[in-house]
């Protein structure tokens, strides 16, 4: 970190006190909506109960949105062991991998490094870091065994989340403590953990713990396919993981229907994280923790959390001005209050509202004036019984915050049309949108371009006056479930997104802007700025090199791009037997406003998904099909170039013992080990097998 040890060691457990008070407000102030269970039968899928879409327990077909839902007993069969596994299979949801801890996913649209338009939940609390605008999956600090549901609505969900809802909401629910009596050891070739969980008078609490390490896949060498002119892939140091997490979960039931909650954990993490100037290597102990408390009450929800982030990386490629790797320091401490009901009106109304107030503090190397974001919103949604197989869903979402000129208002409107109830058609129109990150308001670092032997700086500079990203789509879908227990389910949308923030060159080196002489560039290459490649002396680099290297690095906001697509799955649970065939197709963006095609990622045209499961509950076996059609990259460094399709098989075997109480499970990833590429500049991803054993006592 840029401040000295004294500094961090007197900053760190008053940030912890703070963290503490403001958590433990919630708990003297609040009553909160406990979210339903959602049932383990997939065969008649439109009776689960699902709460994120409008925040409020409803039926899935009722859900004014386009949603997926894994449950506890699919996550335990899946051969999967992070949350890009766990979500590949979801349709319309692009999941991109680029070393073993770094996972970014983007719904219905094409995803990047630093992917920052999916809000990601944990238990309804926001784990999505302001800082860059992405989200770190492995700082999540649950065990995959203490997941009760994963819900995922596939399309913006600002309406009654707010910002950074524009590609869609994946929220994980965990089990509560009372659900859960016992003890489970997991142990695995490449982690372990231990879940407890106990409950009596109305008193539960849970603990866990977990442990995770997996060494770097294999980088890819040589000429960058389809690069124009050709390019060779970077040379550095690829790194593993080593990830623990630790977790604690209090409840008190205060009556029918109600109780309180506290919840404190850890989690921390190493390993390469990529970005738009190159890989950082995250140091070991980077952590973030967080506590929060609950009181639920019927349908009220008011709790208050504090997430902290903490961490340290380095980069392996750009080179800050004093000539060294530019380093990244980031801290940021999130507090957040929120509180949300449902009322009926009368028979035909049912109002959901609610209002939070959300404060960062940041301490950010690379961007030293941020300092702090406030953020206070509110959202009003009437779900009206036209007639008993017509609802209209009509709401909207005021945000105020405060790197913005104007405060916000995202609207959301949806028609649910049922004529039986096993079938349900929705029309719907929605517009989301995702405020500038403190890294593209407040970026202030000097970096140095390599010119073959030589390195000119360049300024990169961020842009307080951004505007927000906004979104605007359409999306009719349909949700079936048949006599045999088959259950379809089908969305086309139409998504707009404009003033997409851009990093872009602000100004190149050139006869008006010549860089100055300096230890890595020798005075007598700086007259070559003034002529243009090809007309300047022929011992220059490339006989002039006016407008040729950039000088200044910013963000804008630019244009307009028109997503679509179709989604479609087609799933069946019968005895012992369960099978899925999940497809998605989103047609080339187009673009305008100043956009030119090259500068921005391309999701792949196409996507497949099947899986065929058997569990007769003393032996499981899994196996499922990935295919990923060729996607276009363009975030990352120089390079502008597509990465091929590929298609992974996985399969998990497992084997129940003691009544049921130690399992055996066997994983194959990437089963006949084909050279996986999901990013041009991502690891290659090769097979992985694991086995592990569960003991529940």
């Amino acid at each position: 970190m840029h401040t000295n040890d004294i500094a961090e060691s007197n900053k760190r457990p008053a940030r912890a006190l703070l963290a503490t008070a403001f958590a433990l407000l919630g708990a003297a102030t609040a009553a909160a909506q406990q979210p339903a269970a959602a049932p383990e039968s997939r065969a008649d899928e439109q009776q689960t109960i699902v709460v994120t879409a409008s925040r409020r327990a409803q039926e899935l077909k009722n859900a004014p949105a386009a949603m997926t839902v894994i449950g506890s007993a699919e996550i335990e069969r899946l051969p999967a062991d992070d949350y890009g596994d766990l979500l590949r299979n979801v349709p319309g949801l692009n999941v991109a991998q680029t070393s073993v801890r770094d996972i970014n996913l983007t719904g219905r649209g094409a995803t990047s490094t630093l992917a920052n338009t999916q809000l990601v939940l944990l238990d309804g609390r926001s784990v999505y870091l302001d800082f860059f605008g992405f989200v770190m999956w492995d700082l999540l600090p649950i065990q995959a065994n203490e997941i009760e549901r994963i819900e995922v609505v596939r399309g913006p969900g600002s309406a009654v989340w707010g910002a950074n809802a524009m590609a869609g909401v994946v929220n994980v629910i965990g089990r509560r403590p009372k659900d859960m009596v016992g003890t489970t050891v997991l142990v695995g070739t490449p982690y372990a953990s231990v879940v407890h969980a106990a409950a009596s008078d109305g008193f539960g609490y849970k603990v866990s713990a977990g442990y995770f390490e997996q060494p770097a896949y294999d980088r890819p060498t040589g000429t960058i396919p389809g690069s124009n002119p050709p390019q060779t892939y970077p040379d550095f140091e690829n790194d593993g993981t080593e990830q623990a997490r630790v977790n604690v979960d209090l409840e008190w039931e205060t009556g029918d229907d109600a109780y309180v909650s506290v919840a404190a954990g850890y989690a921390e993490t190493d390993g390469i994280l990529h970005s738009g100037i190159g890989p950082f290597d995250i140091e070991k102990g980077s952590n973030l923790s967080y506590v929060k408390s609950d009181w639920n009450s019927g349908t009220w929800h008011v709790g208050a959390s504090a997430t902290m982030l903490d961490g340290d990386a380095v980069n392996l490629l750009t080179r800050g001005a004093d000539g060294l790797p530019l380093p990244l320091s980031f801290v940021s401490d999130a507090y957040t209050l929120d509180a949300s009901n449902t009322s009926e009106l009368g028979s035909r109304h049912v109002l959901t509202y609610g209002a939070s107030y959300r404060t960062t503090k940041f301490d950010l190397g690379i961007a030293p004036a941020a300092d702090d974001r406030d953020e206070i919103g509110g959202f009003l949604e009437d779900e009206i019984r036209l007639t008993d197989h017509v609802r209209w869903v009509l709401g909207a979402r005021y945000d105020d915050i405060d790197p913005l000129e104007h405060a916000v208002v995202t609207p959301r409107t949806s028609l649910i049309i049922t004529p039986s109830p096993a079938h349900s058609f929705r029309v719907s129109y929605n517009e989301a949108f995702r405020t500038p990150s403190a890294i593209n308001g407040y970026l202030d670092v000097t970096i140095l371009q390599q010119l073959g032997p030589f390195f000119v700086p360049a300024d990169a500079d961020g842009n307080p006056l951004l505007d927000e990203e906004r979104l605007q789509a359409y999306e009719v879908g349909y949700v079936g479930t048949f006599d045999n227990g088959l259950l379809f389910s089908a969305a086309v949308y139409r998504n707009e997104i404009e003033d997409s923030i851009d990093f872009y060159v602000r100004d190149v080196y050139g006869p008006a802007n010549l860089p100055a002489p300096s230890a890595t560039l020798p005075a007598t290459v700086v007259p070559c700025f003034l002529f243009a490649p090809g007309t300047g002396p022929a011992a220059c680099p490339f006989a002039g090199l006016a407008g040729l290297v950039p000088s200044d690095y910013s963000y804008r906001n630019i244009g307009t791009t028109l997503n679509r697509g179709v989604e479609l799955s087609l799933e069946r649970s019968a005895d012992e037997w369960h099978w899925f065939v999940k497809l998605s197709w989103q047609d080339e963006p187009e673009i305008g406003g100043g956009i030119h095609a090259r500068a921005i990622n391309g999701a792949p045209a196409s996507g497949a998904n099947l899986g065929l499961a058997h569990d007769n509950g003393k032996r499981f076996w899994d196996v499922g099909v990935n295919y990923q059609d060729d996607a276009y990259w363009a975030d990352v460094l120089f390079a502008r170039a597509s990465t091929p399709s590929f298609t992974q098989v996985n399969a998990a075997f497992g084997w129940r013992f003691a009544s049921d109480k130690v399992a055996l499970k066997l994983i194959a990833q990437n089963l006949f080990d084909e050279d996986v590429q999901q990013h041009i500049f991502g690891d290659i991803i090769g097979r992985k097998l694991a086995a592990q054993v569960s003991i529940e006592f």
